[in-house]
């Protein structure tokens, strides 16, 4: 199974890929998804998350209160590296069942939305590596037109992670997402048809089946 990493910047139009090539049938899994499902109230993960920053993190019923957490992350480095830390597990075992899951119905291409692939390193694990990018203007502008407050807020939430320049030198692949929704699909169709391409073999001699058979023939040769 091919395994193909996407990420971008917050704001870059990341998900809108993940969107797009999932309506072109390609299987995504999204990373933000499996986390929220890890850290779920009474999960192994919210333990964790709440042993890292205590209780007072969670809302009335029990849940872990996001906004409050992502405002005690948001500019303090330590905090956000304690955060990754207990949740990076977590969300690594759930991402590894997903893959499973679709390895044994016999997927031949996976796509993995992760919003930290070359932060935590994972870019080494999969191929190619997708980045979605746009200007700074446009990054600022989206990104205030998404969740409000000001541009200075938007500004330090861009700083805060790892810079798109630097994200751009590791990625196979870069998707430009600085005009209009009908040339982000284009894009993404030519990504996906060269996906495709690359894939079948791929798929054919990963499958279960193969997998299996390799491991039958190599039985037999030592009997």
């Amino acid at each position: 199974m091919r395994v193909v990493g996407l990420t971008g910047g917050i704001a870059t139009g990341k998900s809108t890929v993940s969107r797009e090539l999932s309506a072109q049938g390609i299987p995504v899994v999204d990373c933000d998804q499996l986390a929220h499902a890890a850290t779920s109230k009474g999960s192994w993960g919210w333990k964790r998350v709440v042993q890292a920053f205590g209780r007072d993190i969670l809302t009335p019923d029990g849940e872990i209160d996001r906004e409050r957490l992502g405002a005690v992350v948001f500019s303090d480095a330590a905090a956000r590296r304690r955060l990754n830390a207990a949740t990076h597990l977590p969300v690594a075992l759930s991402l590894a069942r997903a893959l499973l899951v679709h390895w044994l119905s016999f997927k031949w291409l996976v796509v993995v939305d992760m919003p930290l692939l070359f932060e935590t390193k994972s870019h080494k694990l999969t191929r190619p590596n997708v980045l979605v990018t746009c200007t700074p203007e446009q990054q600022v502008s989206r990104l205030v037109g998404r969740d409000g407050g000001s541009m200075e807020r938007a500004q330090a939430r861009i700083a805060a992670q790892m810079p798109l320049e630097a994200k751009r030198r590791l990625a196979d692949v870069v998707i430009d997402n600085d005009g209009s929704l009908e040339q982000l699909r284009g894009q993404v169709r030519r990504l996906s048809e060269r996906l495709r391409r690359g894939s079948l073999l791929w798929g054919v001699l990963t499958s279960p089946l193969a997998v299996a058979a390799l491991v039958a023939a190599a039985v037999l040769r030592l009997r």
